[in-house]
């Protein structure tokens, strides 16, 4: 009789992770769009330069991805809850996306005209931070056997700065809707803070990460300070290039924990 190895149990956590992220980026990357593609007429009124097919696709994607996330999350408190007494480890990571996911939730009426910077800089923000407690999710369930993992001290202040830089560029194009530009300059400094904590935190990991993590970290933040530099200096900004500047945080954010998770180990379930 042959002996079958057991079988392996199904890594929930780490579908409820990816499908989140997934959720999350979708919320993120039409909201960045439909913000940043508005422009207020001469009477005052909040308008798209969107064509009206791609606003209503993107927002009936944002209201799609939104759902999903709510529903990722719930999922969520109800497997944290079943492991409550076996295993803790997404307690607080799942804490941390039902309050981002509530919080978004109640600014959402608020958001559309664009008219408080401070709803726009919150609703970025919190995003970024509804994103990377997901995507912690989906990397720390890889690690097997379940260790613990935290993050260096250098990786947190990292991660902290790139919130903010996120945040403040959210400010700053929020604030150019009402002609003010000082808030670029914010943006520009809490650059050189990322890059300098980005910078520690390689040189700190060098002889422990592989090449490809390394890279990644490198050309996504090259092309971050390039779009970045092209936005500063244009006078006339398009849509898609405010667009892709945007969207490298995200993506910027997930590859440093990518980067932080210290192993090679395969992400299926």
């Amino acid at each position: 009789m042959i002996n079958e190895p057991p079988a392996v149990p199904t890594n929930w956590w780490l579908r409820l992770g990816t499908a989140g992220t997934g959720l999350t980026l979708v919320v993120l990357g039409a909201s960045m769009l439909l913000r940043l593609a508005t422009e207020w007429a001469v009477d005052g009124q909040a308008q798209s330069v969107l064509p009206p097919v791609v606003e209503h696709a993107t927002r009936l994607a944002h209201r799609l991805a939104a759902s999903g996330v709510s529903l990722v999350a719930l999922c969520a408190v109800l497997l944290a809850w079943m492991q409550r007494r076996t295993d803790r480890r997404m307690v607080s990571t799942t804490a941390g996306l039902v309050v981002a996911t509530v919080v978004l939730a109640g600014i959402g009426p608020l958001t559309p005209g664009y008219r408080v910077a401070a709803i726009t800089v919150l609703n970025v923000g919190v995003g970024m931070v509804l994103l990377l407690a997901f995507w912690w999710m989906r990397e720390s369930s890889a690690r097997m056997p379940y260790q613990p993992w935290m993050l260096p001290r250098v990786a947190r202040l990292a991660l902290v700065a790139l919130i903010l830089h996120t945040a403040t560029g959210a400010a700053a194009s929020a604030y150019r809707m009402q002609g003010l530009g000082w808030p670029a300059w914010v943006h520009l400094a809490s650059a050189v803070l990322f890059i300098g904590c980005l910078a520690a935190l390689v040189i700190a990991q060098r002889r422990l990460q592989t090449p490809p993590k390394v890279h990644t970290l490198r050309i996504l933040m090259a092309a971050q300070v390039l779009l970045g530099a092209c936005l500063f200096w244009l006078d006339h900004r398009p849509v898609w290039l405010n667009f892709t500047h945007a969207l490298l945080s995200p993506l910027l954010a997930m590859a440093l924990l990518r980067f932080m998770r210290g192993d090679e180990l395969p992400l299926s379930s």
